[in-house]
């Protein structure tokens, strides 16, 4: 027989979870209690094994009442059923002592009855008594010496894990495993992820600490496997001391087990701190219309998703930062190369673009479907441009930068007159030659700006900038700000 109390201030739910429980497979509810006080009371001079009990309550709320069951042992099972999916208040429950989580909105009859059981065999089971005052002894050292703990978040697939097909078979596999090899305590209190508290003995150096958690983590594979064909990926948060902290670095090992996305053939990521903090940049455009430029795009793309998998970024951010990148990187062709309206409506519209990016399982798959869809982008802007006599003059002016461009020269490749190809170029592009010209040049400017390794007069003769006073007046003329108050906002002396 197990005898159960209820504490609820919602009558509804008292009812309701009564029915469920009383007289259902050997349970018996001893008392139903809308107060915490009342209850109290009642374990004062009753026996009960477990207790069911919300968090929230007028009087008393749910914490500070499992608190009392726990300082003046009036119950050994506790658990709470909550409307609150927040992990703060897993967390909480954490520290004090409490046996099981779970949320009122997907209780049935038949999960109630099983966690009710489960914490039952946990807690006052045979086996349980015949231990008791040796494990009452060990529990008592373990309170007075330092524990250190790690936090593993698992995930199926690199994914969360709310898909309802095998993550209940999941969670009851973690916790067969996680009690047998007394790893610490497993927690599933919404349906997320699934974490361990892994608990070690601080007394223990950080060596055996590390082999003890890697000895862990092989056991939790092996069996895994066995049972699971999906990959189980697991982020592990950096030692910590204190229970408080846990929430904190809960994130950092979801944060870990991210990881996966920048590297699907591994299984077990470790939280570090980031030792690098370099901004992820844009993607050049220059020559956008020649072959090389797509390999170039993949190169420097391959090199963003490194950096950003280095800063151990949240994948939903560096998803966001890439959209923002490539839709400013589109703008910036589709306005460089003064394409026909209709053209650049189109491709203004990126449904698709967003669709592969927030849909790409990793960085490779990002990287493969980004190059495909700039590919198809580059080829229907040649096709544009081959339609329009300007396109190739652009296009060269933008190989030729450095070097003197003349209206004569510009104009034999549109194959018209001087006259004509002014007109024609003002009328497209809104301004004249060496206003185009110009414009380029100091974008051109800007991007090395950025870099450090070039003097004043070496990025005047690469943007093709007669001297570098030259290149001063242009430039503030064009941007109105000077060279020094330019590369002061990137944190450069001029």
């Amino acid at each position: 027989m197990i005898r159960i109390i209820i504490v609820d201030d919602e009558i509804l739910s008292r009812i309701g979870l009564q029915s469920f429980l009383d007289g259902k497979e050997g349970i018996v509810v001893s008392g139903i209690f809308g107060e915490a006080e009342e209850a109290l009371h009642f374990l004062e001079e009753n026996m009960v094994d477990v207790v069911l009990t919300d968090i929230e309550m007028a009087e008393m709320d749910g914490l500070e009442f499992i608190r009392e069951i726990r300082e003046r042992q009036l119950a050994l099972g506790v658990i709470i059923v909550s409307c609150h999916e927040d992990f703060s208040y897993a967390q909480r429950a954490i520290s004090i002592g409490t046996d099981s989580y779970i949320l009122k909105h997907s209780v049935t009859e038949k999960s109630l009855i099983q966690e009710v059981k489960n914490v039952y065999e946990k807690t006052v089971g045979k086996e349980t008594e015949k231990k008791k005052a040796g494990t009452e002894e060990k529990k008592e050292k373990q309170i007075r010496r330092q524990c250190i703990y790690r936090i593993g978040v698992l995930q199926l697939n690199g994914r969360s894990t709310e898909q309802p097909e095998g993550s209940e078979m999941l969670v009851h596999l973690l916790e067969e495993i996680v009690n047998r090899y007394q790893m610490g305590t497993l927690f599933s209190p919404y349906n997320r992820e699934i974490f361990i508290l892994f608990q070690m003995d601080g007394q223990s150096s950080e060596e055996e600490r590390r082999k003890l958690l890697e000895h862990w983590l092989r056991l939790l594979q092996n069996n895994i496997s066995q049972y699971l064909t999906g990959a189980v990926v697991i982020g592990i948060s950096q030692e910590f001391e204190e229970l408080p902290e846990t929430r904190k670095e809960y994130q950092h090992a979801v944060l870990a087990a991210e990881q996966y996305f920048f590297h699907p053939e591994q299984n077990v990521f470790f939280y570090k701190r980031p030792s690098v903090s370099n901004a992820l940049g844009i993607f050049e455009t220059k020559d956008f219309l020649e072959e090389q430029w797509l390999e170039r795009f993949s190169r420097e793309l391959e090199q963003w998703l490194e950096l950003s998998g280095e800063q151990q970024l949240s994948v939903t951010v560096v998803k966001n930062i890439f959209l923002q990148n490539m839709r400013q990187m589109m703008h910036y062709i589709l306005s460089g190369y003064h394409f026909e309206e209709h053209f650049r409506g189109k491709w203004r519209q990126d449904t698709e673009l967003i669709a592969f990016i927030s849909s790409a399982a990793s960085s490779v798959e990002l990287k493969d479907r980004a190059v495909e869809y700039m590919k198809e982008f580059q080829a229907a802007a040649f096709r544009a441009g081959v339609q329009n006599p300007l396109i190739e003059v652009l296009n060269y002016i933008d190989r030729h930068l450095d070097g003197k461009l003349t209206l004569p020269e510009l104009a034999q490749l549109s194959c018209m007159s001087v006259p004509s190809f002014c007109k024609k170029f003002k009328e497209q592009t809104g301004m004249t030659v060496m206003q185009y010209i110009n414009e380029k040049r100091v974008a051109c400017a800007a991007s090395l700006l950025k870099q450090s390794q070039y003097s004043l007069d070496e990025i005047a003769a690469l943007a093709g900038f007669s001297n570098s006073n030259y290149l001063l007046r242009v430039f503030k003329k064009s941007t109105g700000k000077t060279i020094g108050q330019f590369r002061k906002q990137y944190g450069l002396r001029e």
